[in-house]
């Protein structure tokens, strides 16, 4: 009988973009890995259902004891970006499911073409959603002058907060992309902790939340890996991120642009 492969403690906490049957014709080549299907997406859905996984909130989980039952088969389900998608492809599924996700929005782009409203949001928030922050605008928050980084960071929790009555906790990172000095000043302006993009699964109180992409091209069986927590699900996109780690780097610092970053106008 083959081994049973050890499995990581902690949750996959699984990060989504755009929801479409096809590509809406302005995704670039760079951004159509993370446009995932909704039957792709209907069908993860049940196969948490079927793995006896609880999708849980991400503020009850990040609060929870890390032994504690409702942790040990804990799952979150996150969408970035704010895009109309959420409310049009992505909020039906998980009302049919009846499970919550979090949505991390850009508070500028909202009411602006192919991404959420306001009317919206609150609707889906008062159906159980959560919203969070994705900084005010989609941009490189890393090398941000100080002011320019408060703002952005201040802005998007305050209107979000005024908007839906509910605190905002928590600050994904565009592109996953942060800093000690990012991190520092989120805590400052008051969120509880940051998200990354690092693919391994997220512990509860740490300052820092993991989360785990999920791909275009993710197959059923990796899926289910990622939701069986096993290594091998989760170590080639680490070790991916460990070689391109110091590149990326420099580009970052060099041609930001390169790699599909944008700068706040007031920093380019």
């Amino acid at each position: 009988m083959a081994a049973r492969e050890l499995t990581l403690s902690g949750a996959p906490v699984l990060m989504y973009h755009g929801l479409a049957a096809s590509l809406p014709a302005a995704v670039g080549a760079r951004e159509a890995k993370y446009w995932v299907s909704p039957a792709a997406f209907a069908r993860h859905l049940a196969q948490i259902r079927e793995a006896g996984q609880r999708v849980r909130r991400l503020y009850d989980f990040w609060s929870g004891a890390a032994d504690g039952p409702d942790n040990r088969s804990a799952i979150v389900l996150t969408i970035d970006d704010g895009r109309a998608t959420d409310y049009e492809v992505a909020f039906p599924l998980l009302l049919a499911a009846g499970v919550r996700a979090e949505f991390f929005v850009n508070t500028a782009t909202i009411e602006r073409p192919g991404h959420l409203t306001w009317s919206q949001i609150v609707e889906m928030h008062r159906a159980g959603m959560s919203f969070q922050s994705h900084a005010h605008d989609h941009v490189l928050l890393p090398g941000m002058p100080a002011r320019l980084l408060r703002n952005e960071l201040e802005t998007s929790k305050r209107l979000i907060e005024e908007r839906v009555g509910r605190g905002v906790d928590f600050l994904a990172a565009p592109y996953g992309l942060l800093d000690r000095r990012v991190i520092a000043a989120a805590r400052d302006v008051g969120y509880q902790a940051v998200c990354s993009s690092l693919s391994w699964p997220a512990r509860p109180g740490r300052t820092v939340v993991n989360r785990v992409v999920v791909h275009r091209d993710t197959t059923a069986a990796r899926f289910a890996a990622i939701l069986a927590r096993q290594p091998s699900a989760f170590l080639p996109s680490v070790a991916r991120a460990a070689l391109t780690y110091l590149p990326r780097r420099v580009l970052l610092k060099v041609r930001p642009r390169q790699l599909g970053a944008h700068l706040h106008l007031e920093d380019a």
